[in-house]
């Protein structure tokens, strides 16, 4: 039996509401602040693929692809058993905008990048190491925080969707389908990044990456039209502040890649929805940390504001360089 993208049967889902799955992609120039905005539909490829298609005409090999440190996917037994060993504290699933827009466009803003020096970037990494956390962590508390500042009323908890790749676990053989599981991390307007890498430790513990990997594989099971009643029946009652996309380093080390050609940095950000509405993306480049931010415009009011939040959020990490 041919292999299908049961993760796909989600993007395809939403088409009919309005929804798109468009990633942007492209090449950031730091000299001019500018960049060659492309696309490609997350339902044709995940990120990695996506970047592998777009480096191997230039001559990077981007084989094999990175893959997750697990062989397999665990059985509903051995996740029930990891949620149990692993509890964590869980919440509402809804987030309290200051204010929200009505806008049908969905797309009408366009991401915004925020890039920081090789040194600048190694002392990032620096400071991520004597404190004891991954660069994500640092990265995404800062954003969340200043977003949480600027955006949301009070102070109650919220969620943000940490994407992982399963790759070398799933047995797909088609690299162009989606690999990418993911857990929710409950978060407050204040969560340092020793509280986010504590709670991402023990969710990934808990093997809630893979308890969602088979629930956005049910497709398999109810087919297109079962994953269109379970969209429709869920896409009102749950909201999160958004996205937080780990792309890792490229091009991939150890392989017979070309010299660096230009001071260009490749970057790309996920689609983001009204759901969904804030859609972050690091990248390294040659060692080069780049940050994309893309804000969906039921919460953002313009471009300036996508502006604004990227410089506050450099800013922020910059502090930690000093």
């Amino acid at each position: 039996m041919a292999e299908k993208d049961y993760i796909a049967m989600w993007y395809h889902a939403r088409k009919p509401y309005g929804i798109t799955d468009t990633i942007y992609w492209g090449w950031y120039d730091p000299e001019t602040n500018s960049t060659d905005w492309k696309t490609w539909q997350h339902a044709d490829a995940d990120g990695m693929a996506g970047f592998a298609n777009i480096l191997r005409p230039m001559g990077y090999p981007c084989y094999p692809l990175p893959v997750c440190n697990e062989t397999s996917v665990p059985g509903w037994r051995e996740i029930c058993k990891a949620k149990k060993e692993f509890p964590t504290e869980e919440g509402r699933k809804v987030v309290r905008w200051k204010k929200t827009y009505e806008n049908t466009q969905h797309d009408a803003l366009s991401p915004e990048i925020s890039c920081f020096s090789e040194e600048e970037t190694t002392k990032l990494n620096q400071w991520c190491k004597e404190h004891k956390v991954s660069p994500g962590s640092l990265i995404y508390a800062e954003l969340s925080n200043i977003v949480a500042e600027r955006m949301i009323e009070g102070d109650d908890p919220f969620y943000w969707f940490y994407p992982v790749n399963v790759r070398g676990a799933t047995g797909i053989q088609t690299e162009s389908f989606n690999q990418v599981s993911g857990f929710y991390m409950l978060t407050k307007p204040t969560s340092s990044p020793q509280e986010w890498q504590s709670q991402m430790r023990q969710r990934f513990k808990g093997k809630q990456h893979w308890a969602n990997w088979k629930l956005a594989n049910i497709g398999k099971w109810v087919g297109m039209t079962g994953v269109k009643l379970i969209y429709r029946m869920t896409s009102g009652k749950q909201f999160y502040m958004g996205s937080c996309s780990n792309m890792g380093s490229w091009p991939l080390p150890g392989q017979d890649n070309p010299p660096k050609p230009d001071n260009r940095r490749l970057v790309a950000v996920a689609p983001g929805t009204a759901n969904y509405p804030i859609s972050a993306t690091t990248t390294e480049w040659y060692g080069q940390l780049t940050l994309t931010l893309k804000m969906h415009p039921h919460i953002c009011p313009d471009q300036q504001t996508v502006r604004e939040i990227a410089d506050a959020w450099r800013d922020a990490l910059l502090k930690k360089t000093q």
